[in-house]
């Protein structure tokens, strides 16, 4: 799957102290990552602006880093995190963290923006090392002041992109397993990809396990680090591994290296999230191509339906799908209603073919044989990781008006 003509997709790797950020589009053979350096492979982007004490421009990245470290500038770091936190920061005088992070945002941006500017962005695609109600509450008020449209953002985490990452490249690099290590300082990290390829589409997860520290000495790292990669080697067929983070720095690997190797591909860097947003957002804005459906805790694990009639011909009507994100669902329709005054809801996990009916009573709703109700149904998060479905009766005008009776249920 490749972006179509005037499809554009950017995902940006949002960190705390440091972003990444890359572009998609036709003519591209994969997603593009953006540096502030022209020529350098300079793609980690500190979270942070600077403003130059003479004619007060605001610069970011390499720039402003240097205009920092020189004394010509007033310089804030770790921007997401105080923007989160409400905090107040001063400079040349007090700022909202908020404010500032809107000024380093629209200056990211303007390095992976389609020349017709922000409204020809197809998805622009944040990966998060953890998505939750917070972080999605602030991105998505954050991203209306950047002029990104609702049906244009999507949030997600790492274990997503590594996911949208892997099943956008050859079949035979995840036809078994994959196997990402991660080291930013903090630890070694490892990811798994599994996909149940029987299923139809193919239901994809990533796991995730904490490893350990690594050991400073290069020997001994290297052999811990061969140590935890067996362990998560064991009992598995791996088709490829990956390793990012600047803690597999240098030349250390040795035995390790030989061991990803064995039988398997491998593949080094820094910006797999940021490409993998890329590919989610394509995978996204064309679902009903991809062969796979991703599932994990934040996500809509079941196919949500309605069994309607068009003319003579009966068919389901999708309300929301497997695999969509629970915090970003948001649905307005209007139906007709004929019989009782009880709603069902089609209920289908992805891969079966059995459904369950879930029997919604509408308590009060006048039901006249041979007439029809006129309802609204709206669906949207209502946080704790759960669905609101509203049913509204809209009555029939002069005819027959509406009670104002609203009906509301958990999913």
């Amino acid at each position: 799957m490749k972006p179509r003509r005037e499809e554009w997709y950017i995902g940006i790797e949002a960190g705390r102290q440091w972003m990444q950020i890359s572009c998609y589009h036709a003519g591209l053979a994969e997603p593009e990552t953006k540096s502030t350096l022209a020529g350098s492979e300079l793609y980690l982007i500190p979270t942070a602006i600077c403003k130059r004490k003479k004619g007060g421009q605001w610069c970011f990245g390499e720039e402003g880093r240097r205009l920092a470290e020189s004394g010509e500038g007033y310089y804030a770091a770790d921007l997401l995190k105080r923007a989160l936190g409400k905090e107040v920061v001063t400079l040349d005088r007090d700022y909202a963290a908020e404010d500032l992070l809107g000024v380093f945002f629209r200056k990211l941006l303007r390095l992976a923006l389609p020349p017709q500017g922000i409204q020809a962005v197809t998805k622009c695609v944040f990966s998060l090392e953890e998505v939750t109600e917070e972080s999605v509450a602030f991105l998505q008020k954050f991203s209306e002041r950047l002029g990104l449209a609702k049906e244009q953002v999507i949030i997600q985490d790492h274990r997503e992109s590594f996911y949208a990452y892997v099943v956008s490249q050859d079949e035979s690099l995840w036809k078994q397993q994959a196997l990402l290590f991660e080291d930013e300082g903090n630890g070694v990290y490892c990811r798994l990809f599994s996909c149940n390829m029987k299923a139809s589409p193919m239901l994809a997860e990533v796991g995730e396990a904490y490893l350990g520290k690594l050991p400073e000495g290069a020997k001994q790292r290297d052999m811990e680090f061969a140590a935890m990669v067996k362990r998560a080697l064991a009992g598995r067929i791996v088709s490829s591994a990956y390793l990012i983070g600047s803690g597999f720095e240098g030349d250390w690997m040795e035995e390790s290296l030989q061991l990803i190797c064995r039988n398997r591909r491998a593949f080094m860097g820094k910006n797999l999230y940021t490409k993998g947003a890329c590919y989610a957002g394509m995978l996204q804005n064309h679902k009903e191509e991809a062969a796979t459906v991703y599932l994990c805790d934040y996500k809509v694990r079941a196919n949500v339906m309605l069994k309607a009639v068009r003319g003579d011909a009966e068919f389901f009507c999708p309300l929301i799908e497997a695999g969509s994100n629970r915090h970003q669902v948001e649905l307005h329709m209007r139906i007709l209603l004929e019989g009782d005054n009880v709603l069902e809801i089609w209920v289908q996990e992805p891969g079966s073919r059995e459904a369950r009916i879930e029997s919604l009573e509408l308590p009060g709703l006048s039901v006249m044989e041979g007439e029809r109700n006129r309802l609204s149904l709206d669906i949207s998060c209502a946080g704790g990781g759960k669905l609101l479905l509203r049913v509204r009766d809209l009555g029939w005008g002069r005819i027959r008006p509406d009670k104002g009776q609203t009906w509301e249920f958990e999913m």
